[in-house]
């Protein structure tokens, strides 16, 4: 199985730049936050085995971690899974009901031609595609990060400025090697519409952010921006397209508010794949479990 981009040398220094300190645990990146008095929360994202599970809790207290989240890069298809979530809990580790990665994702193989890729979709979305070229709704791929970001703020107001800060540290420490902003656009009118930004890593691209204005989803600009995305990620070499979480029923109060993107991945084919679920760890200190 492909690791992950969460243990990739590009996300620990994106993370540094949003203010976590990185460390390794053996092979696997540690995300660190410090909280004056507690010491530090941290998680280690889509860990590979194998976990050595029975040195973690020496390593918090060298650490001073009083939270730690897991999320294992194993998939509950695997012989391992049953075996890896008895040494979670042997070595006091609890189910995460609000899963800090998604564990439940839909990927498409790459590896077939653009037509049988294409054939894979539902007639809706085929329909969808043929729609926003009607509507003379054209993809470029831009390096204008500012110009997606518009578009996200239109969507997530009215908190804004929660936009900014990660999108530019993602584009800054991935692109341009590792990442690819394709934007829609009205050809009348030369607005941008919709955005996808893409990330790779190894042979895998990552459906990481997406956006769209009220008037880019009703010309079906997000859904000829997954067919181009599609296209862009096979032309990089990527033999894998990962849609980055879909809903979990495992976790229906988490992912409540996945249901409708959920829907709108479904429409693009591909083999829906199921991760072990995240893992939580407290420590002791001064008396009180935090």
């Amino acid at each position: 199985m492909h690791h992950d981009i969460r243990q990739s040398e590009y996300f620990a220094r994106f993370m540094n730049d949003l203010g976590w300190q990185t460390d390794k645990y053996h092979e696997n990146y540690i995300y660190l936050k410090k909280f004056p008095l507690f010491g530090y929360f941290a998680k280690i994202p889509r860990a590979n085995p194998p976990l050595f599970l029975s040195g973690i809790k020496s390593y918090m207290k060298k650490r001073k971690i009083f939270l730690l989240k897991i999320a294992p890069h194993i998939r509950l298809s695997d012989q391992a899974a049953n075996k890896t979530k008895e040494e979670f809990h042997t070595n006091g580790f609890k189910a995460d009901m609000n899963p800090f990665n998604p564990t439940t994702t839909i990927l498409i193989d790459l590896e077939r031609t653009e037509p049988e890729i294409f054939s894979g979709f539902t007639q809706a979305k085929r329909r969808a595609v043929r729609k926003a070229i009607k509507n003379n709704i054209i993809i470029k791929e831009c390096k204008d990060i500012d110009l997606f970001i518009g578009i996200r703020k239109k969507q997530y107001a009215p908190f804004p400025f929660l936009i900014d800060s990660e999108t530019v540290k993602i584009w800054k420490n991935f692109y341009p090697q590792n990442a690819s902003l394709l934007l829609a656009f009205s050809s009348t009118s030369n607005r941008a519409l919709a955005g996808i930004l893409l990330l790779f890593h190894k042979l895998t691209s990552y459906y990481w952010f997406a956006s769209a204005t009220v008037e880019g989803k009703k010309l079906f600009a997000p859904t000829l921006l997954v067919n181009e995305a599609l296209k862009t990620a096979k032309k990089r070499g990527c033999k894998i397209f990962d849609f980055e979480g879909v809903y979990d029923h495992r976790f229906p109060k988490a992912a409540s508010s996945w249901k409708g993107f959920t829907k709108f991945k479904e429409g693009f084919g591909g083999k829906t794949v199921e991760y072990m679920e995240n893992f939580t760890s407290k420590i002791l200190i001064n008396n009180h479990f935090y």
